[in-house]
């Protein structure tokens, strides 16, 4: 007989494979991550940090649930996993995992490994699932009533698999609690990921306790390092997880809001940033406990304070807190915003977020390039896709995205908008660009598709900006993403290359924010049709990319006056200059205080006419 604990899942994932089309991998485990100083602030009763290598009298289980041969006993270890999904496919080792104390070894369950060659026990042509778990001797906390565990882990697994934490007071009967926390398919956890997990309710006063941890596992690895057991404070808040957003705020199914980090003046209007936070009770009293928000701009000047209304969290619960005050802007640019929680005894670190109000583009991203996804392929043409809510009807004109890298010069990409049904989750074809073939200047770069005729956008309804390509055995093309993805917002839809079970033209979510954002009005850079533009046939514009300097050859062949303006990506203007040239004229801008990206230059002449050029600053 055993009990299962669950616990509210609040650990960061990160993931490079698709999930398929249901419900993100957000579970309902409530798995506490701590700081590394919060983790060393109490003095251990019981500690192992494996120095002597795998403990005398601990014992260790493996069997092969499939009936194969391959099996996984836990080990003591100094190096990563040699499992065959690492860059090398097995033939070295990865890297160990980040502990505090990794120096001296720390503990290893690796089945990747297990299902090919390191431990000598290949399973053939499929992955073998193999039990693994380790448990140690009795520990004695008859002296204590109110206790916790601590560990440091890194994990990667499949198959929404529980890593499983069991405590027993006489090896025979066990409480489990999973510690995955929302970690999803294919995903690295943090490395090191710090985990409490107040054990009172069955460890408390007992003089014979057991600790259990293992799971059933196909692929990939879970490392343990600096277990401990210390006596639990009787005030101790921990803010797990804080966030601004819009409609996906329902925690069990969708995670929180999206969370916008450029988000148009309009969008912001009619859907002020509202604030959350996820706060856990670690100490061993009831604490009155609310969340407190404050929101700076960008030079630093408070616009706002809130708090919550005030709840009570009993031992080792957690709660979602919503501000009373949502936050409307007021000017463009960037807000921070601050969360911490506090209670009557005790408080939280303070999380920070923060979002770029901008005139016009919309986007989930970090602005970080960090992996991509590729759209084209050999074996098909994928398209993928991030949603955006619409709370303010608007006129889509253009769509950007970042080209990754690895996209080969002379591949063709489009972007394409989906309306997106919201009882079924179907993603309904609207319009799409035309085809954008790749140059050399695009690749690690912003390109813009302009949306044919505009595209109207109607308030309370989701949509998907996408980018698509082509199959094509050379030509790659790929989409950078950056930072973390709620769930079941962003997908890739596999047109071949059976990158899951489903089948041709099946959407998967993924874990991480493809770099596609949406333009509203004027974009605020320009597709290749209107870099060619005939009205200023003659401009020429050098060096470009630029470090210091930028010439404008305007070779225009009367005197006129010409507004020669430049802005940024949030739409500020950065450079403005209004004067009348002569014939031939050149104008020099100094460029060696801009901050490193691509800005838009427009050059209007007396006339009202206009010409654009993207400027890329290196």
């Amino acid at each position: 007989m055993k009990k299962t604990l669950l616990f509210l899942a609040i650990l960061f994932s990160v993931s490079i494979m698709a999930q398929q089309n249901s419900p993100d991998g957000i579970q309902t485990e409530k798995i506490i991550q701590q700081s590394q100083n919060s983790a060393k602030s109490q003095t251990p009763i019981w500690s192992e940090d494996f120095g002597n290598g795998f403990p005398s009298g601990w014992s260790t289980y493996t069997n092969n649930a499939a009936g194969g041969i391959a099996t996984c006993p836990w080990k003591h270890t100094f190096s990563g996993s040699w499992g065959f999904w690492n860059s090398n496919q097995g033939q070295s080792v990865a890297s160990a995992m980040s502990s505090t104390t990794a120096s001296n070894g720390f503990l290893i369950s690796d089945p990747d490994s297990a299902n090919h060659w390191n431990y000598g026990q290949p399973s053939g042509s499929t992955y073998e699932y193999m039990e693994s778990y380790f448990t140690t001797n009795a520990i004695d906390l008859s002296a204590y009533p109110n206790v916790s565990l601590e560990f440091q882990q890194t994990f990667r697994f499949n198959n929404g698999l529980n890593l499983k934490v069991s405590i027993s007071t006489d090896s025979v009967m066990w409480t489990d609690y999973n510690v995955q926390g929302n970690a999803t398919n294919n995903t690295q956890s943090p490395d090191p990921q710090y985990v409490s997990l107040n054990i009172s309710s069955v460890a408390g006063n007992s003089s014979t306790v057991y600790v259990r941890i293992g799971w059933e596992a196909r692929v990939y690895y879970w490392m343990i390092d600096d277990m401990q057991i210390i006596e639990t404070p009787p005030h101790r808040l921990e803010l797990l997880e804080a966030n601004h957003g819009g409609w996906h705020t329902t925690p069990t199914t969708q995670g929180f809001a999206m969370g916008y980090k450029f988000y148009p003046m309009n969008q912001a209007i009619a859907n002020p940033y509202k604030f959350e936070g996820v706060v856990a009770n670690l100490g061993a009293l009831v604490q009155n406990t609310k969340l407190n928000v404050e929101v700076l701009d960008d030079i630093g000047v408070s616009v706002l304070t809130s708090v919550s209304n005030d709840t009570i969290l009993s031992a080792m619960d957690t709660n979602i807190f919503v501000a009373n005050n949502n936050f409307t802007p007021s000017n463009i640019g960037m807000y921070n915003f601050y969360t911490w929680s506090t209670s009557d005894s005790t408080g939280t670190d303070t999380i920070m977020t923060s979002s770029i109000v901008t005139d016009s583009i919309y986007g989930r991203d970090f602005n970080d390039y960090q992996s991509y996804w590729r759209v084209g392929r050999n074996c098909g043409g994928q398209v993928l896709g991030t949603y955006y809510d619409v709370y303010d009807t608007d006129d889509l004109t253009s769509i950007s995205a970042y080209v990754s890298p690895i996209s080969v010069p002379g591949a063709k990409i489009y972007a394409a908008v989906f309306e997106i049904d919201a009882s079924s989750n179907i993603k309904i074809w609207l319009t799409q660009s035309d085809d954008h073939t790749i140059q050399s200047g695009d690749l690690d770069n912003w390109v813009t598709f302009e949306i044919p005729g505009g595209l109207s956008l109607s308030s309370g309804i989701t949509y998907m900006a996408a980018i698509g390509g082509y199959a094509h055995p050379l030509d790659t093309s790929a989409i950078g993403v950056s930072g973390d993805a709620w769930s079941s917002t962003c997908y890739i839809q596999d047109n071949g290359c059976n990158i899951g079970s489903q089948g041709f033209g099946d959407w998967y979510w993924i874990s991480k924010v493809p770099m596609i954002r949406m333009n509203f009005g004027t974009p605020w850079t320009t597709t290749t049709a209107v870099e060619e533009n005939n009205l200023f046939d003659n401009i020429t514009l050098y060096p470009n990319p630029a470090t210091d300097k930028v010439t404008i050859d305007l070779n225009n062949q009367k005197s006129e006056s010409f507004n020669i303006k430049i802005t940024n990506v949030l739409g500020q203007v950065v450079f403005s200059d209004i004067k009348d040239y002569s014939i031939h004229a050149k104008q020099t801008i100094d460029v060696s205080a801009f901050v490193k990206g691509v800005y838009l230059l427009e050059i209007i002449n007396s006339n009202e006419k206009s010409f654009f050029k993207k400027i890329v600053v290196e």
